[in-house]
């Protein structure tokens, strides 16, 4: 069936005509750098009426989200600033279009801190993954949670697919919680081997 909706949609003239409009951008993995806090994406959402940014390592999938006091550049620019301040500087940081990233506020930002800013196409901001699917998850976590901080905090202790939690990757440690939890496993691992020197 797949088949011939596929073959009915090449055959028809007025779908040709169209089909440049309807063309998708082609969606590429993102690349993992070698270390965290190296390449960020960054994103503001709003919920109930709040505005919140947030900010995903693509390392380590650490995330970090603050409620803004408003959504100028200037405010998103020194909530950045606080988390480079708390991690380190950035090498990249990958957001939308919105106007507290394309402002030229912005890019003196991006110059004076030394990191490459990258833009996701604007009508395809889905090109942005990692941002999307942090921003529904940190969205759930707020929404459902009576303690959105306990929330986040679970999460970066939640093991992710390749079995070290966000917090392993990022901090080289577990989290403390409120679950029962013995010494060694608190305490630093060696998570990824060192790239090697060149």
């Amino acid at each position: 069936m797949g088949q011939d909706i596929e073959d009915k949609v090449k055959s028809c003239g007025l779908c040709a005509q169209h089909q440049s409009l309807n063309a998708k951008e082609p969606m590429l993995m993102p690349e993992i750098p070698e270390r965290p806090w190296s390449k960020l994406a960054v994103d503001l959402f709003e919920y109930q009426k709040q505005h919140y940014l947030l900010v995903v390592d693509y390392y380590s999938k650490w995330p970090e989200v603050m409620k803004l006091d408003n959504e100028t550049s200037r405010n998103t620019i020194d909530y950045l600033k606080g988390l480079m301040s708390r991690f380190g500087y950035i090498d990249v940081l990958v957001s939308d279009n919105g106007p507290q990233f394309s402002s030229l506020e912005f890019k003196r930002f991006a110059t004076e801190y030394g990191f490459k800013h990258t833009t996701s196409s604007p009508h395809f901001a889905q090109s942005n993954r990692q941002t999307e699917r942090s921003v529904q998850t940190v969205k759930k976590l707020i929404m459902k949670s009576k303690d959105p901080h306990r929330a986040l905090l679970d999460y970066r202790n939640t093991p992710l697919d390749i079995d070290l939690s966000p917090a392993q990757l990022f901090l080289n440690r577990r989290l403390k919680t409120s679950l029962p939890t013995s010494l060694p496993l608190l305490m630093p691992q060696k998570t990824r081997n060192p790239p090697k020197e060149k």
